[in-house]
């Protein structure tokens, strides 16, 4: 008699917990995913790229209740046992940009219909369509109940249903309310990775331009993040890499009641005595405003926006400015930019927070409450920077808990 497993959820850790799962020839496997195919965030990621994962793997670049966690899981199934995996079925890879790994196809719609293929020559039964409302433990196993009351039972049972981001290509809380069914501890989730809100109504006129800028978090007076990147300015606030690369720093500290304030330079690259050089030079031609004679070094909607923002007059006679240079400098490289209400789940890359990490044996991802239940991927309190590490820590507990079943 086979060994029935039912998997929760047809994303990243899924997939791979199948395929894996489906090789023990003792096990029958069957995946439950409530859209109508399968792989639907995979596809989105990296732009359609599929940033599966980054030669920079390491533990500093996730952020979790309990790191050691995440370096047990990232020892169990590695960077290279990922890219050895990835070969193994016909995905060669090419690295990128700051190491970032893409299918040499550069297309995620291949790394999906791979795994459809591997998944139908191993005999995985793929229920589409399949919303789960409850897993209750039955005898030796459990009963799976999808909305439409259909009933199932499985020996084992693998979560792998993904966070509440991305709600737009069918991310819930589905998972999360699963684990809580089962007696499991959710650190209530927050959006990660997403553009912010501004409430320097100054700065929306920006809207549009993209320009390199060093970005400081402080949080209660404390710098806790420092990036430089391009910053794509929005009619809300700021997007872009840099402002995606803080997003989560930024919104934690909100949702604790934090002071937060970002710290903005728009001339990351100069060094201040070449920077106050250039300025001198501007501000010496005459009959110019210091709005007008700042055109010269910056995108011509800048000057205005930065100078009210810190209180400076733009219309000025630049000559006659000379004498406050460094404050008028410092407006440009200390703006102080105030975050708003983070911006919803809807535009989150990934979501911080989740299942209770010290409830979950690392490295199988078998549930230290109930034997048998394996949880994966985005519902753990476990959440990576950008640039493939989210996709890295769902290939990796994916793949365990599909080799323990």
């Amino acid at each position: 008699m086979k060994q029935k497993i039912g998997i929760i959820g047809a994303g990243a850790s899924g997939l791979i917990a199948a395929y894996f799962a489906s090789h023990n020839k003792h096990n029958e496997v069957h995946i439950f995913e409530k859209q109508n195919k399968i792989g639907r965030k995979v596809t989105a990621t990296g732009n359609g790229r599929c940033n599966l994962t980054n030669m920079n793997m390491e533990p500093e670049h996730y952020h979790s209740g309990d790191i050691q966690f995440v370096t047990r899981v990232l020892q169990s199934f590695s960077l290279q046992d990922t890219l050895n995996f990835f070969h193994s079925i016909g995905i060669l890879t090419t690295t990128l940009e700051n190491g970032r790994v893409y299918p040499a196809s550069l297309q995620a719609s291949t790394v999906v219909k791979v795994f459809e293929h591997e998944l139908s020559h191993n005999n995985v039964h793929i229920h589409l369509s399949r919303k789960i409302e409850s897993i209750q433990p039955a005898g030796q196993g459990f009963k799976v109940t999808t909305a439409g009351k259909e009933e199932h039972f499985f020996h084992k049972v693998i979560l792998a249903c993904g966070s509440c981001a991305y709600g737009s290509l069918g991310a819930s809380r589905d998972g999360y309310e699963l684990a809580r069914m089962a007696g499991h501890t959710v650190i209530e989730p927050f959006p990660a990775i997403l553009p912010l809100n501004i409430i320097n109504k100054q700065l929306h006129t920006l809207q549009g331009i993209r320009w390199d800028c060093a970005l400081d978090v402080v949080v209660d007076n404390t710098t806790v993040q420092q990036v430089t990147d391009e910053v794509l300015f929005t009619a809300y606030g700021i997007s872009g890499p840099a402002a995606l690369a803080i997003s989560r720093n930024v919104n934690a500290g909100l949702l604790k009641g934090k002071d937060v304030t970002i710290q903005c330079n728009i001339f990351p690259y100069y060094d201040y005595p070449a920077l106050r050089d250039h300025f001198e030079t501007l501000l010496s031609q005459p009959n110019k405003s210091l709005e007008f004679a700042l055109y010269g070094i910056m995108n011509n909607k800048m000057p205005r926006v930065f100078l009210s923002m810190a209180g400076i007059p733009y219309e000025w006679p630049a000559s006659e400015s000379l004498n406050d240079i460094d404050v008028i400098i410092q407006a440009f490289t200390r703006a102080t930019l105030y975050p708003g209400k983070p911006r919803p789940f809807t535009e989150a890359v990934v979501a911080a927070g989740g299942i209770d990490v010290n409830e979950v044996n690392a490295p199988t991802m078998e549930s230290k409450l109930h034997k048998g239940l394996f949880i994966t991927g985005e519902l753990l309190d476990v959440d990576g920077n950008s640039g493939g590490y989210n996709l890295q820590f769902a290939w990796s507990t994916g793949a365990m808990a599909g080799r323990n079943t």
